[in-house]
């Protein structure tokens, strides 16, 4: 039977992965990327994004493909461009469609109410699409598969979740070339990993909590490969693309000492090449910076979000101490690794206080690096509820998240005085400055008003410093290379666009 998995934006693992199961399994996969070119979460130009639109090329190579199943996987950002492409599909073609990814299992009570979706798939989608299509192949109307909503007419169809796949070893490795077919050369350079699925915690504002309780009681939640399998897929990838660097995104990278001790063996011996891999403060200690330097890891991740321990424990389910953290830090700087910090700022119950009190404690770390995030909120995660009786959320908030209209707009805490990207300038900056200086910054208050007065734009050029230093430059080299990308094959002729009637009609 022949499929089609559309994405946007970003590489998607979880689409490659699909991929590679169904044609393992005889199906033909046709797996479309849309760039959203300048009409991403994090870059939004209307003009631009329809001026790169690539719609009217995805639709016609989609109607010449004629495929038996449409499949989409949505995350709440880009749960509403899925839509719309879905709609227009609907329009030029009499084809099911089904929406799975992280939004359509948070929420698929909402996603199986709108008009272009026939299905949703909740949670894992390689077995459930496995045996939609066998049983479309079949021409046989199965509403009993396990993980799938189905419309029949007016009623929905509930079924029940199946357990997860707890061997992951038994799954093939990804079909990265069908998404690098359409990407920029430099994504095959940089692969990103995945060695486990799963975490171990469950942070308030992470989908992890959410997700999870949908799959109680239906097998471990946190699970992993064999470090055979991760190294006999970096294999492959050393031999076929000649990578330079490797992305590690597992949420706990560090999680089992025993497999990261065979893992850096093989790494250390087979792949020798730099990564960064995210981590948490409980799972460093010694040992294990110890075998993360001798796996040539190039830089660790931590999440803290916030430096306040109150705002870790109440408000995001964190209870590790500060001084886990300055137990970490030590660790790792033992090692010579270099490690940065996330921070989340929006945080309910968050005031200039605490955000100084974290400012105080990262200037205390002396990280390599601090990435400032606005806080974004996702259907069914605890977070909302803190929001709420923050008075940051409004009580109809929870359905703008659930339908991926909510942006970051509805959080009123911090960004109405525009003090949100003064304090991510004013973390960001913070490495590059001397301790005593930074201290200094926040005590000062004609030199907080200097910096605090600084241009947003100033973020990225600091960024790009502390990227460079790192030995990780190549994010900032990569955003630059994926505009040139889609702008050369504009100017090239290879995608003419024209703007008419208020749309973009792209043709190849």
């Amino acid at each position: 039977m022949k499929l089609v998995l559309l994405c946007a934006e970003d590489f998607s693992l979880s689409v490659a992965c699909l991929s590679a199961f169904l044609k393992k399994n005889g199906h033909e996969v046709m797996v479309v990327f849309d760039p959203k070119q300048f009409g991403k979460a994090y870059a939004d130009n209307k003009y631009l994004s329809r001026l790169f639109s690539r719609r009217a090329l995805i639709l016609r190579r989609i109607k010449e493909f004629s495929p038996d199943l449409v499949g989409f996987s949505v995350f709440t950002s880009n749960y509403q461009w899925a839509l719309s492409v879905a709609e227009e599909i609907k329009k030029g073609m009499d084809v099911p469609i089904i929406f799975g990814g992280i939004h359509a299992t948070l929420v698929p009570e909402v996603v199986i109410k709108e008009p272009s979706v026939d299905m949703v798939c909740v949670g894992e989608g390689e077995r459930p699409l496995l045996e939609l299509l066998q049983g479309i192949k079949d021409k046989n109307r199965d509403y009993s598969i396990k993980n799938v909503w189905f419309k029949d007419g007016e009623r929905v169809i509930v079924n029940e979740i199946r357990p997860l796949t707890e061997d992951l070893d038994t799954l093939p490795f990804p079909d990265r070339e069908s998404l690098y077919a359409q990407l920029p050369r430099s994504y095959s350079k940089y692969p990103i990993m995945l060695t486990s699925y799963g975490c171990p915690y469950r942070c308030t504002y992470c989908a992890n909590n959410a997700i999870s309780r949908v799959y109680k009681d239906k097998g471990s939640y946190l699970r992993r490969r064999s470090p055979a399998s991760v190294i006999a897929e970096l294999r492959e990838i050393k031999s076929r693309y000649m990578p330079k660097y490797i992305l590690f995104m597992d949420d706990l990278f560090t999680f089992n000492k025993s497999w990261l001790a065979d893992f850096a063996m093989s790494y250390s011996r087979d792949i020798r090449l730099p990564y960064s891999c995210l981590t948490h403060a409980r799972f460093l200690d010694k040992e294990i910076c110890n075998l993360l330097k001798l796996s040539h890891c190039n830089l660790v991740l931590l999440g803290l979000q916030s430096g306040c321990e109150r705002i870790r424990r109440e408000v995001l389910d964190r209870p590790e101490s500060n001084e886990e953290y300055r137990k970490a830090a030590g660790f790792l700087k033992e090692a010579r690794l270099k490690f940065s910090l996330d921070n989340i700022l929006n945080i309910p119950f968050d005031t200039p206080d605490t955000i100084r009190e974290s400012f105080y404690f990262y200037n205390e770390l002396r990280p390599d690096m601090i990435h400032s995030f606005n806080l974004a909120y996702f259907p069914n995660t605890k977070i909302i509820e803190h929001g709420i009786r923050a008075g940051v959320l409004k009580e109809d908030s929870r359905d703008l998240i659930n339908r991926g209209l909510s942006g970051n707009y509805i959080n009123i805490q911090l960004d109405s005085h525009g003090d949100y990207r003064r304090y991510a300038l004013l973390f960001t900056i913070l490495p590059l400055l001397p301790g005593r200086f930074a201290a200094k910054i926040i005590k000062d208050s004609i030199l907080k008003r200097i910096l605090l007065g600084l241009p947003s734009a100033v973020i990225l050029l600091v960024k790009f410093i502390l990227n460079v230093r790192a030995g990780t430059g190549f994010i900032f080299f990569n955003v630059i290379n994926n505009e040139l990308f889609y702008l050369k094959a504009l100017l090239s002729g290879k995608i003419k666009a024209r703007i008419s009637r208020n749309e973009v009609l792209c043709s190849q």
